[in-house]
């Protein structure tokens, strides 16, 4: 029988390269998304996940080195976000606002609803 093994705390350095590899990821996908090209985001926050809590398992210190990367993959991903709104929004829907279920409703009403 094999003793279990705690994994190792991640270092700074890994998490840094991972986020960089991010970045170039989801640059290449808002690349991708601008020409009008279908890019596959499923599992995208499950690849994220346990980037970012290597990231905030790190000692202060070295987390506070990862910031500008992680601002950086923040700023990535409202870009792509952006992108697949101006490219594909007609596609999404869901961008419903309290006014236009509102306005909806009010159409739908019958004259008795007055």
């Amino acid at each position: 029988m094999t003793e279990p093994t705690i994994p190792a705390r991640p270092d700074a350095a890994d998490v840094a390269q991972t986020l960089d590899s991010l970045l170039e990821l989801l640059a290449r996908g808002e690349e991708a998304l601008a020409k009008g090209e279908m890019v596959d985001l499923a599992g995208l926050e499950r690849e994220v996940k346990p980037i970012l809590e290597a990231a905030t398992s790190l000692p202060p210190p070295d987390a506070r080195s990862l910031l500008d990367r992680l601002e950086a993959v923040s700023g990535a991903l409202d870009k792509v976000a952006a992108t697949l709104e101006r490219v594909h929004g007609d596609k999404l829907g869901g961008r419903e606002t309290h006014a236009t279920r509102i306005r909806a409703a009010q159409a739908y009403r019958t004259p008795k609803d007055y």
